[in-house]
């Protein structure tokens, strides 16, 4: 069995507003992928920051109406 991101993987959406604003937020995507040019390619305890948890997969969410933005992590799911 495999572990995946389920908003990674389309198996759920991101349902949340800005708090500033009331727009819906959108998926910015995965956190490592802001690291440097390479960390979408680097194993996962080689990248820095520790932002790769074993607890699930952070994205960046964010507001395209007042540019707010946060870090929300989903826990992986078994497939």
């Amino acid at each position: 069995m495999e572990k995946i991101c389920p908003i990674c993987n389309a198996l759920e959406e991101i349902n949340q507003k800005c708090p500033f604003c009331g727009s819906e937020m959108i998926d910015g995507g995965v956190l490592q992928n802001y690291v440097g040019p390479y960390s979408p390619y680097m194993e996962a305890d080689t990248i820095p920051l520790n932002i790769n948890s074993s607890k699930g997969c952070t994205h960046l969410i964010y507001c395209p109406n007042c540019n707010f933005d946060t870090r929300s992590a989903w826990e992986l799911v078994i497939i």
